[in-house]
């Protein structure tokens, strides 16, 4: 009797199987794009003469993609929560959008150099993922490729990318390390949010962009060093960046000054902003300036962009033209303001109206005591390197 039930059993679960694999076959093959797919092993299904995968039992554990296949398919493994181990062979050249999307299992994978496309949030909450190697041949870290990858811990960009797109390492709260490559040039909006044991960023001098929110929510973020090539820092890139010490820029080289002398020389008596009356706070976050003169920063403009203060009381250095909104947000113990009555509020200091008591109250509740000192009201440009 027990044999015959365990029989009926499996025989039972060879066609859940089965009914599962091949709803899927028919949904593919009710579609014009592909009409001749057809089912390999009980496990997968196949297209375009076995060139292209198009999607994987949900059921599987592990799973060696067929030598021939070219073209992993959009959400191929998607929600194949069981899968630990993936080989990816040679003849591949392009992963399609979310093709790992939720394998929760998966702990790690290695793209081979054949790959030279990849596309967005393919690992988007694999939870369980720490070990990826990238294809050599990528160019790009794709919109949410890493979202929610909540156990990687390293990751090294291949020598071609260029672009971080946005989200691409959002919420991967384990990761203490990115390696950048020499080639890299844009860094989207919230890349790295959310990060939260990241404590060091070293961003190479070839990146000459990148946008709002990048370093939001990394708690423990204690160094970020800039190269020297960006000019707008995106404004709240570092909200809730609790423990950074230390921001740091490549200062123009010795070659360089030499070559632009005279340039040098007839800006030399403006506003240092690292020798000033108050000198550059180690735990604060500036944007500065607009324009390039033949290499050299000239800055009609000094913005403050966050404040990492700890302190109960701040006072605004006399260089500062205008101050973003969410700029003390992060300030959680600061009581006392001293500011200048010119500054405004906003990216541009001639087009937004001054700060007042009211636009504190909205932006900055936790503020209790205002004084704007006239004494430091900005009268020149302002012309700094970070060191």
């Amino acid at each position: 009797m027990n044999k015959e039930n365990n029989q009926q059993l499996n025989t039972d679960e060879m066609l859940e199987e089965l009914s599962s694999i091949e709803s899927r076959l028919k949904r593919f093959k009710d579609s014009k794009y592909w009409p001749d797919a057809y089912v390999v092993d009980g496990q997968a299904v196949c297209g375009a003469e076995g060139r292209v995968l198009l999607c994987v039992d949900e059921n599987v554990e592990e799973f060696d993609v067929p030598e021939g296949v070219v073209n992993i398919y959009h959400r191929c493994f998607a929600g194949c929560e069981k899968l630990q181990q993936v080989r990816i062979p040679s003849s591949v050249k392009r992963i399609g959008k979310r093709a790992f999307y939720g394998c929760v299992s998966l702990k790690e994978i290695v793209i081979p150099e054949s790959v030279y496309m990849i596309g967005e949030e393919m690992f988007m909450h694999c939870a369980s993922l720490q070990h990826v190697v990238l294809s050599s041949q990528i160019t790009e870290i794709p919109h949410g490729m890493f979202n929610n990858c909540r156990s990687l811990q390293y990751c090294k960009l291949p020598e071609q990318v260029k672009t971080i797109d946005a989200e691409a390492f959002r919420r991967c709260f384990s990761l203490e390390r990115i390696e950048p490559n020499m080639q890299l040039e844009i860094i989207k909006e919230n890349a790295f949010e959310d990060c939260r044991f990241l404590k060091e960023f070293i961003m190479p001098e070839s990146v000459r962009s990148i946008l709002p929110g990048l370093f939001n929510g990394c708690h423990t973020l204690e160094h970020i060093h800039f190269s020297s090539h960006i000019k707008d820092f995106g404004g709240s890139c570092c909200r809730d960046c609790w423990n950074i010490n230390k921001i740091s820029m490549t200062p123009m080289s010795e070659d360089e000054r030499t070559f632009f002398k005279d340039s040098w020389d007839e800006y030399s008596d403006e506003v240092d902003i690292s020798k000033s009356e108050n000198p550059f706070p180690k735990s604060m976050f500036w944007m500065m300036g607009e324009t390039l003169y033949w290499g050299i920063p000239r800055l009609t403009s000094v913005c403050l962009v966050l404040c990492f203060s700890k302190e109960k009381e701040f006072c605004i250095p006399s260089f500062v033209t205008n101050v973003k909104p969410e700029a003390f947000t992060s300030c959680k113990n600061l009581q006392t303001l001293r500011l200048s009555p010119f500054i405004k509020a906003g990216d541009d200091p001639w087009g937004i109206s001054n700060i007042t008591y009211g636009f504190i109250y909205d932006h900055w509740p936790q503020v209790e005591n205002i004084i704007f000192d006239e004494t430091l009201k900005h009268t020149k440009y302002a012309f700094g390197l970070l060191g």
